[in-house]
Formats: structure tokens, C-alpha cells, sequence
């Protein structure tokens, strides 16, 4: 028996799924996600909202055609606005803590991958020396001059995807104040008095 649930909390969430049991490629049909953090199937923006009766509608009619069978509970009450702004402004804190820490290992990963392409680069031979055509160590001077190159490479990839994940985390310690920003306030109130 699948459940559909609607709170306004929680948004619109389906219980008693379990992977290979057909349901995910009707839920992904229907425009549902899987949230790895919640281990569950939402419908995308329906928390702090009504529900979205056509969708889960919809949703119900797919499951039912694929022959599961499913309930439904909604319900429309609304938590007050200082809690929906709290539980964002918690979600909001969890996530710059989240991106801080990927930050945090990326770099490290860019600090080892930086450290293993100048490793390879020392065991090259001093001076830029030609490789030796036809000499016994050809292929051990080509594989270490690959070997170098390919280090370097994950060395530049791992500095760019640092650079990123610190941007990200930068940009994420400022959302918060920029959403209660007073003249980003200012102009939500004209938006909805217009």
C-alpha cells in the first residue's frame, strides 16, 4: 500500500516505495524526485504550500494503472510564517555548514594532487633530457613524462573544482542576509502590491 502525504511542513512526500519495485520510473513520469538526504520521493517546491491536487492526482492515477494500490492523506493547514522562515533559515545554515566542508575537502584533495604531480615531476629526468630513441630506457622515460602529465592534469582539475566549491560556499554565507535584505523586502512588498 502506497501513501501519498501532504503537510505543509513536510510538503508532499509517498510512503511504502522500495527500490525495484516499479514505482520509480511512474514517479519520475509524474515529476517526482528521490531526496537522498530524506530517503524519500517529494514533489519539487510543494513544501511550505498547498498541495498540488494535479499532481498528485495524477501521480495516484499512474501508481493505480500500474496496478499498485494507494491512499491518499492532505493536509491544507498552514504553519505560521515565523516557523516557515525558521526551518529556512535552519535548511540554509545546514547547507553553508555542508558546502563549507566540501570546500574544506577539496582542497585537501587539491593540495595531495598538487603534491603527487610535482613528485611526478621530480622523477623526470634533470634538465628536460630528450627521451633516447631505441635506447633500453625509452620506455621508462616516455611512461614517467605520461605519468607526469596525467598528474598534473588531475593537479589543475582539482584546483578548478577547489576554486568552485569555494565560490559556492562564499556565495552560500551570503543568501541568507540577501533575503532579508531590506530593500529585498522592500521590493517583494511592491511585487505583491502591484
Amino acid at each position: 500500500m502506497l501513501t501519498i502525504t501532504h503537510t505543509h511542513e513536510a510538503g508532499t512526500l509517498i510512503d511504502g516505495t522500495s527500490r525495484g519495485d516499479g514505482t520509480a520510473e511512474v514517479l519520475k513520469s509524474t515529476g517526482w524526485r528521490w531526496g537522498r538526504s530524506i530517503s524519500a520521493w517529494f514533489v519539487p517546491q510543494s513544501r511550505d504550500r498547498l498541495p498540488k491536487l494535479h499532481a498528485i492526482t495524477r501521480t495516484k492515477s499512474a501508481l493505480e494503472a500500474a496496478g499498485f494500490e494507494v491512499e491518499t492523506e492532505i493536509d491544507s493547514s498552514h504553519r505560521p510564517t515565523a516557523d516557515v522562515e525558521a526551518g529556512k533559515i535552519e535548511r540554509q545554515a545546514d547547507r553553508v555548514d555542508a558546502l563549507a566542508a566540501k570546500a574544506e575537502r577539496k582542497t585537501g584533495a587539491e593540495d595531495a594532487a598538487y603534491d603527487k604531480a610535482r613528485a611526478a615531476l621530480d622523477r623526470l629526468p634533470e634538465g628536460g633530457e630528450p627521451i633516447k630513441v631505441g635506447h633500453h630506457s625509452e620506455g621508462r622515460h616516455r611512461n614517467a613524462i605520461a605519468k607526469a602529465d596525467t598528474a598534473m592534469r588531475k593537479s589543475v582539475d582539482a584546483t578548478v573544482e577547489a576554486t568552485v566549491a569555494q565560490a559556492r560556499a562564499d556565495a552560500a554565507t551570503h543568501t541568507t542576509d540577501a533575503r532579508y535584505n531590506p530593500v529585498t523586502v522592500a521590493n517583494r512588498i511592491e511585487t505583491l502590491g502591484a
